[in-house]
């Protein structure tokens, strides 16, 4: 399991301001761009990628109606992932799926995308099918997170991401159980085969992330022989 903290600066200001050593202990970067302005997102890359270099990074654009700060149209949703691509090569390009699936075509030539998928009202009934279909298309990681209300929501998105993880052990994927309730599944990635956890610094990407100071101590726990 790795650990993934998300840095979302509001402006270059914020973004040169980052302190990269407060980062040591996550194993992966994403930068949450949605939280600028769409003008200044690529006004503030070359900060990011130089704060980070030689991390391993994650570029994420979340809109609005998968739970982000941002509005895009598929043309600009397109444009900004091919020119930060292009530029800065990120390790990881997060692709909401089901928003943009009308244009997904354009992206088949990447080879590092994270196909994701975030509902933030509930667990859906048809989750098997959502998963069936991000891991036909063989991206590089399919990201599924999803809202839970119950001890059951929980249980029933571990249960899927095991059963996907034994049917195809060659893909690679990140479940997460939003929520207070939800919490435990960020915990337990090992055991269901997610690849990583999400963990917070300052301020939380999501609802129920632990903080990466918790989670660095849960996971030594874990790892004890």
């Amino acid at each position: 399991m790795k650990l993934i903290v998300s840095v979302m600066p509001r402006s270059l200001e914020e973004a040169q301001a980052l302190d990269a050593m407060r980062y040591l202990d996550a194993d992966i970067i994403e930068w949450r761009a949605d939280y600028l302005p769409k003008e200044a997102i690529l006004q503030v890359a070359p900060a990011i990628f130089e704060k980070f270099a030689g991390r391993e990074l994650v570029f994420t654009l979340r809109t609005r109606s998968e739970g982000g700060q941002i509005e895009l149209s598929p043309e600009e949703y397109i444009h900004l992932i091919k020119e930060v691509a292009q530029l800065y090569q990120p390790d990881y390009i997060d692709f909401e799926y089901y928003t943009y699936k009308d244009v997904f075509e354009e992206m088949l030539d990447f080879p590092n995308l994270v196909l994701s998928y975030h509902n933030f009202q509930e667990t859906p009934e048809n989750m098997m099918e959502i998963l069936s279909e991000l891991t036909s298309l063989n991206p590089k990681l399919v990201k599924v997170a999803v809202m839970a209300h119950t001890e059951q929501d929980v249980l029933d998105l571990m249960n899927y991401t095991r059963g996907f993880k034994t049917l195809n052990p060659e893909q690679e994927y990140v479940t997460i159980s939003m929520g207070k309730v939800g919490k435990v599944s960020r915990i337990t990635a090992d055991v269901t085969g997610s690849s990583w956890s999400f963990a917070s610094l300052d301020e939380a990407s999501a609802p129920g992330q632990i903080s990466l100071a918790n989670m660095k101590k849960i996971r030594e726990i874990l790892d004890e022989a």
